[in-house]
C-alpha cells in the first residue's frame, strides 16, 4: 500500500488526459472498479440539457466549482506527467512513463482522449512500455463516450490554472511527476 492510501496491486482503471499549457502534461486519474458507474452517473448530474460532455474550458465557473467539490469527494488518486518539451517529444515521454508505472500494478484499464493525430504513435509507446505481460486494455475515446475523461480535464485544468483553482483540488491525493526536457 503506498503511502497516499492507494493499493496498485488491487485492480484500478485510469482515465487520462492532456493539457499543453505551460509545456506539455497528461493527467491521469485512478479509480476503483467499484466506483465507475456512481462516479460516471454524478458527472452526467453536472450536465446541462443537450449536453453532450463536460470541458472545463468552456464551462461556468459555477459549473466548475461544483465538479470540482464533487471530485474532491470521491476515491480518486491523480498522478500529473509534465515535460517542458515540444508535444511530439512530451507526449511519448509522458505516455512512456505512465504506462511504465501501471505496468506491474493492478491497472485493468487505461482510456486516453482521443487526439486523432495521435493515435498511432500512443499505440506503438503502449505496446513497447506495456510489453506482452501486461494483462490490461488501453483505449482512446472522446469525451462524450466515457464521463470519466471529464475528471481528467478537470484536475488537468485547476492545476494548470493555478491559484484558487489549484488550491480547490487540496482534498485530492494529486502527484506531479517531472520528465523535464
Amino acid at each position: 500500500m503506498s503511502k497516499d492510501g492507494w493499493d496498485l496491486s488491487r485492480p484500478y482503471r485510469v482515465f487520462v488526459d492532456e493539457s499543453e499549457v505551460r509545456g506539455y502534461s497528461i493527467t491521469a486519474v485512478y479509480l476503483r472498479p467499484s466506483d465507475v458507474h456512481r462516479i460516471r452517473k454524478a458527472l452526467r448530474c453536472r450536465l446541462r440539457s443537450g449536453q453532450r460532455s463536460i470541458h472545463f474550458t468552456k464551462e461556468r465557473d459555477d459549473v466548475r466549482r461544483a465538479v470540482i467539490h464533487d471530485i474532491v469527494a470521491m476515491p480518486v488518486k491523480v498522478e500529473v506527467y509534465r515535460s517542458a518539451a515540444k508535444p511530439r517529444i512530451a507526449r511519448p515521454r509522458c505516455l512512456r512513463a505512465l504506462a511504465e508505472a501501471l505496468r506491474d500494478g493492478g491497472c485493468q484499464q487505461l482510456v486516453l482522449d482521443r487526439n486523432d493525430a495521435a493515435v498511432q504513435s500512443d499505440r506503438r509507446v503502449l505496446h513497447e512500455a506495456f510489453g506482452s505481460g501486461w494483462d490490461g486494455t488501453y483505449d482512446h475515446l472522446h469525451d462524450h463516450e466515457e464521463p470519466l475523461l471529464w475528471l481528467a480535464d478537470a484536475v488537468s485544468w485547476c492545476w494548470n490554472k493555478g491559484g484558487q483553482w489549484r488550491e480547490a483540488l487540496a482534498g485530492v491525493t494529486l502527484d506531479v511527476i517531472e520528465l523535464g526536457d
